[in-house]
């Protein structure tokens, strides 16, 4: 809950510093900074481009109102498409990404292969605060284009298919708009501007290259404009921009998880400091993962490679030619391998962390007089092809020796435990199995609009506007898979139930030899690709379609100025068709989720209005005030009907001095995948989510009371198969989303220098959020509550502890789509832009820095979220406090040269464990230090831009000092190697340099 305290302090705080410093300030108001329309202008967002300035009036992003300048009473940040060509940048993700606003929170990218993510593989969305991507809104032009992506989970717009050089600049709100735009603009709104005019061909080239391999990026666009007299301006550009993958293997900090454990004395890492199997050290090949092993199914002794060649057998007679039982158990520095990391096949150096992405992009703009109207036409086409590589474990129970039915040596698979005695011997196999999954997304976006006036003398200060838009994402993804029917649950007479109905389904075991070191290892992988794998391409459509009209104007003459209204209507309908592929419908996949189709559609009909109203101008600490209001009301067809309204109040003290406030409620509606999404299949292990593991040893009384109130020992342990996590929409039962956002701050402009400095407080708080809780939280929401048994545990059932396997495991998991109770959080932005003309060039000095006080979430009025006591996960990895972002820049004549920095602040996840992992722990015979936490971090790079009459060069280097990402423990979620899984606001591709080429014809 938003602490109410906190807002009335802060109110009383602007309000005591507007009067300070409007006393101390007594000189008249800066003149605004003229820059070209591709450069950088000020992040506090007070001072207007020269387009603007040439303009009566504009509209703001935020507002339906044209007004005469760009001062607004909702905080708004600007960032100009020049940055990315100062700083290297390629796509429009990394430049919206890599903003304060949002990396202080994980943000999707292209490096999340691996999971389920709204978008699918290679989607990259925004996400502003930390709210979550659906809770961002994304704009061209002021219009709403429809999300993109592939698979059934989509609610955002995919960053990829917006070309960086169709961007004139980026005008971020800082703060709801629900009112003005609708659903999604919760905490938040990303308004991209693009170019409306090219007077003549240019060309640019760009690329980037880190100083290590894999990573690099090249980007080629071109622009064309011309015109038809004085009543038709056209533009027409494209642009092919190609990510090269990166391996895991390429950087050290991706490649090699471990355990991460510190010497207690001041030494080097403690954990597998002995030597592998075949007399190589770990760092020679070090993935902290089981392969090329064998596992006595009834023992749980391991075979490993054997370096004499010596075949030994295990308690009950497993045996393996050229394999022997692993000696002891535990940290072992006599030689003996205790993570068998040994392998004969480098194709496990070939997973991608950053896959290859290429897209391809048209865009085309017309604007025509047409005597009294504009109209105005983007058109937009853009295709993404995205390729990945990775590996996986294939690990099922094989039987050893010859079975029943004579068949050897095909060994057929034992899922039934009444077998047992069928066969000399049951073991677990632990082989890699290579992945592949391919994107292709088609992306096609029209918007046209009408706009006009009206006769003069009739209403000659209003006008009106009529759009119209649609889009529509055509994606496919394929990938390879283990097959089900090809491999897995056997009986030892090669009988199979495939469709999982009780009844055996009769086929052939499988013509491979399971246990040959040659498949283990990974030598003879092509075979068992081609015994067990299979391929499946799955397709997603989605559409959305929107007309809007508006009509604003000067309702009267007040004393202070004209009364500013503005009317309007929205009707947006939108589906999604997501049929995953054959294999992922018919659960013939080993190990691995299923999903059914997701299909459906939903329309909304809205209307809304905004008011401007001054109230005073000229007068003492009141130069200028004005009040602003907007309403919006809104009806689904699915996901029910409200209304909304938000306020706001500016105030220019005096010419140096700004107060601004806005306090405003909005709504999200549910997401087509939250409504219609089918179930879909997962596996999480039962270590990783169940509180009743060791629950004797846990320092929460709830889950102590509740799992011995359960019947679970205190010593389980959790060894078993994994749960079954089934994930589903919720239909009808959603309900939308509400939000309330507070926002104060102050502007203050000097007259005695060039200097712009804004800070605003905020608060944002949620109710009824949306969502699908994991696995985790809802065991947690059942046995970490005061309250035993509640709604939690009627979505998970437990096996007995009579069940012959897996006693006590947790079976399967409904964790559908619904609305819980709320998240919310508070913090302070700051922006501060400094210019001054020296005599040996202009400098221009930009920072922004987000502070944040509180982050929380809240389900259902309990406090076991995270495992954190009262839910502020703020400062947490994934959610540092602070973050911030500078450059500095000075122009001499055709010469720029820019340092620019990103700071990211350190992050502690000790709060989600018993242990105080900064203390001393036992690790196995020894004692060491766990890392949980990562360091404080600076990120500099450096640039120099010449130009001239018709070419510009510019060169620089990213991450100059090739900082790499935070390593931290492997009890915290990792992504690759030691670095941590929420870890995406610092720089994985490492130091790397970038040039970009740019001819004006």
């Amino acid at each position: 809950m938003i602490r109410r305290p906190i807002r009335r302090s802060v109110l009383s705080g602007v309000a005591i510093s507007a009067l300070v410093l409007s006393g101390a300030a007594n000189a008249q108001e800066a003149d605004p900074a003229s820059t070209e329309d591709d450069t950088v202008i000020s992040t506090v967002a007070e001072v207007p481009t020269e387009a603007e300035s040439r303009q009566d009036k504009i509209v703001v992003t935020g507002s339906l109102l044209a007004r005469d300048n760009f001062a607004s009473a909702s905080p708004i940040q600007v960032i100009t498409a020049e940055v990315a060509t100062l700083e290297g940048l390629v796509d429009t993700a990394a430049l919206l990404q890599g903003s304060s606003l949002a990396s202080g929170s994980t943000q999707l990218n292209n490096t999340f292969q691996n999971f389920v993510t709204n978008g699918g593989i290679g989607a990259q969305t925004i996400d502003l605060r930390g709210c979550g991507d659906t809770r961002t809104l994304v704009l061209v032009d002021g219009k709403r284009p429809g999300p993109a992506g592939t698979r059934g989970s989509i609610a955002a717009l995919d960053l990829n298919v917006l070309p960086q050089s169709i961007i004139s600049r980026i005008e971020v709100l800082k703060d709801g708009a629900s009112t003005i735009y609708g659903s999604d603009a919760v905490c938040g709104v990303v308004n991209i501007i693009t170019r409306d005019t090219v007077d003549s061909l240019e060309l640019n080239a760009q690329m980037t290259r880190p100083f290590d391999s894999g990573g690099e990026q090249y980007s080629v666009s071109g622009a064309y404009g011309f015109q038809l007299g004085d009543y038709a301006d056209f533009t027409i550009s494209a642009e092919y921009r190609m990510s090269e993958q990166l391996d895991t293997s390429e950087r050290d900090y991706l490649d090699c998880p471990r355990d991460y454990v510190r010497d207690v004395n001041g030494g080097g890492l403690i954990d597998r400091l002995n030597l592998s199997a075949d007399g190589r050290r770990p760092t020679d090949n070090c993935n902290n993962l089981y392969y090329n092993t064998a596992i006595d199914s009834f023992t749980g002794q391991r075979l490993v490679p054997s370096p004499d060649g010596i075949t030994g057998a295990t308690a009950t007679g497993v045996s393996i030619p050229g394999y022997r039982p692993r000696v002891g158990t535990g940290y072992l520095p006599t030689g003996e391998a205790y993570f068998e990391d040994y392998l004969n096949g480098d194709f496990l150096n070939n997973r991608d962390f950053i896959p290859r992405n290429e897209n391809i992009s048209l865009f085309a703009t017309a604007d025509v007089d047409l005597g009294g109207m504009a109209w105005d036409t983007e058109l937009l086409y853009s295709r993404r092809e995205t390729n990945v590589e990775g590996w996986r474990q294939f690990f099922p129970v094989v039987g050893s020796a010859t079975n029943a039915a004579g068949n050897s040596p095909n060994y057929g698979y034992i899922s039934d435990p009444t077998y047992s005695n069928s066969v000399d011997g049951l073991v677990q196999i632990v082989a890699p199995f290579p992945t592949t999954d391919d994107i292709e997304l088609d992306y096609y976006y029209a918007s046209t609009s009408l706009s006009g006036g009206f006769s003069p003398g009739v209403m000659d200060s209003w006008s009106w506007k009529v759009d119209g838009s649609y889009s529509r994402g055509e994606g496919s993804y394929g990938g390879s898979e283990i097959l089900l029917s090809k491999s897995g649950d056997w009986n030892y007479d090669g009988v199979a139930d495939i469709d999982g109905d009780g009844n055996p389904d009769t086929i052939a075991p499988p013509s491979i030899d399971f246990l040959s070191p040659g498949i283990l290892s990974g030598a003879n992988v092509s075979d068992l690709v081609a015994a067990i794998g299979g391929y499946q391409t799955g397709n997603t459509i989605y559409e959305q379609t929107t007309f809007t009209g508006v009509l604003a104007g000067e309702l009267m003459e007040l004393p202070a100025g004209a009364l500013g209204v503005g009317f309007g209507a929205e009707y947006r309908e939108f589906s999604i068709d997501d049929q995953p592929g054959v294999l992922t419908q018919g659960g013939d996949i080993w190990g691995s989720s299923t999903a059914g189709p997701t299909k459906g559609t939903n329309s909304v009909s809205e209307v809304f209005a905004e008011i401007n109203v001054p109230l005073l101008k000229g007068a003492p600490l009141a130069e200028d005030v004005e009040f602003s209001g907007s309403v919006r009301a809104f009806d689904y067809d699915i996901g029910g009907s409200g209304s909304i309204y938000k306020v706001g109040l500016n105030w220019q003290i005096n010419p140096v001095l700004r107060a601004r406030s806005s306090y405003g409620t909005s709504y999200r509606a549910p997401a087509l995948f939250e409504l219609f999404l089918e179930d879909q299949t997962g596996f999480q292990s039962q270590t990783s989510i169940d509180p009743c593991v060791n629950w004797a040893d846990s320092t929460s009384p709830n889950v102590r009371a509740n799992c011995s109130a359960a019947g679970v020992p205190d010593n389980y342990t959790g060894t078993g198969s994994s749960a079954l996590v089934i994930t589903s929409g919720g239909g009808e039962l959603l309900e939308p989303e509400t939000g309330d956002t507070f926002t104060a701050g102050i502007i203050w402009t000097p007259t005695f220098a060039d200097l712009n400095i804004a800070v605003d407080y905020y608060e944002i708080e949620i109710e009824d959020q949306i969502t699908s809780l994991s696995a985790a939280q809802i065991v947690g929401g059942c046995y970490a509550t005061t309250v035993y048994p509640n709604d939690f545990c009627d979505l998970f059932e437990r096996n007995p502890g009579t069940a012959t396997i897996g006693a006590y495991n947790l079976d399967n998991i409904q964790a559908p789509t619904l609305n819980v109770d709320s998240q919310s959080q508070n913090g302070i932005d700051l922006e501060v832009r400094y210019t001054n003309e020296f005599n040996f060039g202009t400098l221009i000095v930009d920072g922004s820095v987000n502070w944040a006080f509180e982050r929380y979430i809240n389900v259902f009025g309990s406090d076991f979220v995270s495992g954190i006591a009262d839910n502020d996960f703020n400062g947490t990895i994934g959610y540092p406090s602070v973050v911030g972002d500078a450059s500095i820049r000075l122009d001499r004549g055709d010469w720029t040269y820019t340092w620019f920095t990103d700071f990211i602040g350190r992050q502690d996840d000790n709060r989600y464990y018993s242990a105080d992992y900064n203390d001393p722990q036992a690790y196995f015979a020894l004692t060491g230090l766990y890392k949980v936490y990562t360091e404080a971090q600076w990120t500099h790079g450096l640039s120099v831009r010449w130009s001239g009459d018709t070419w510009t060069l510019t060169g620089g280097v990213r991450n100059i000092f090739d900082e790499h990402p935070p390593q931290v423990s492997d009890i915290v979620q990792l992504s690759a190697g030691n670095t941590p899984l929420s870890a995406t606001g610092y720089d994985v591709r490492g130091r790397r340099a970038f040039v970009n080429v740019s001819k004006k014809f």
